[in-house]
């Protein structure tokens, strides 16, 4: 049975197990109804997942088209990608997810909103694979930039995101409000240059590659800790707030 990883638009379904992630990656974990308005929000929000296959996906009819999750390459245009083909809300789906990630386009501006993985799943490249995936959707949609905040102690995700062309442009204090630690605002390269589609192109295929020829499927001893999403601020207000249209 071939395995792999997909990136895929991400569903009201699948909102339970990016809890599940999100509760194990953050100490503020946002609420399952900050997600149901987010996904609420097309126009300007796009929400993805990473999921792990280890069995065929469930084809909601006999008539749908089959399509094996054998190839990393095939996976990484996430918004190609037709709701038809997904597994149906009431059919439980054996492909776990193990990560997710988002952005809110605001004019020609993609702010990155969150990015995290599954703690057994680190190490293996699957925040960049999902990097790539929400590049791949800021260029789809026409941003020029993109731009997040990252902890300034988070040096492993402020490297993943210098080698993007990234960089460090302002600082935010106390924007984290579990430990009142400052935020770095960090702003790519122009993503409609040459310059950029060209190193890009490289870094994607590199990944790929490399993503391709992965054979493990457990997390190795050591993996290096979660790297930090860039995230809005949640103030408590508003997470008591989510709190209570959860209870609803």
């Amino acid at each position: 049975m071939p395995t792999g990883f997909a990136i895929e638009p991400m569903r009201l379904e699948d909102i339970p197990e990016v809890v599940e992630i999100e509760r194990a990656c953050f100490a503020m974990p946002w609420p399952a109804s900050a997600y149901k308005r987010e996904l609420k929000n097309p126009s300007s929000t796009r929400y993805l997942v990473c999921r792990h296959y280890v069995a065929e996906p469930v084809l909601p009819s006999l008539d749908a088209p089959s399509h094996r999750k054998s190839s990393f390459v095939a996976k990484v245009l996430p918004f190609l990608k037709s709701d038809q083909e997904a597994s149906p809300a009431h059919a439980p789906n054996p492909n776990p997810l193990v990560g997710y990630g988002g952005l809110w386009l605001m004019m020609d501006e993609a702010h990155i909103t969150t990015l995290g993985v599954s703690p057994e799943y680190r190490g293996k490249g699957l925040g960049e694979f999902l990097l790539i995936g929400l590049i791949d959707v800021a260029m789809a949609l026409g941003a020029s930039w993109l731009t997040l905040e990252v902890r300034v102690s988070n040096k492993t995700a402020q490297n993943l995101y210098e080698k993007y062309t990234f960089k460090v442009s302002g600082r935010r204090k106390g924007y984290y409000t579990d430990n009142n630690e400052d935020a770095y605002i960090m702003w790519s390269d122009e993503i409609t240059k040459l310059a950029f589609r060209e190193k890009y192109k490289q870094l994607k295929a590199e990944l790929l590659n490399r993503l391709a020829n992965r054979t493990e499927l457990a997390a190795p001893a050591g993996t290096p800790v979660q790297t930090d999403p860039a995230r809005p601020l949640v103030t408590p207000q508003e997470q008591e707030e989510a709190a209570m249209h959860d209870e609803e």
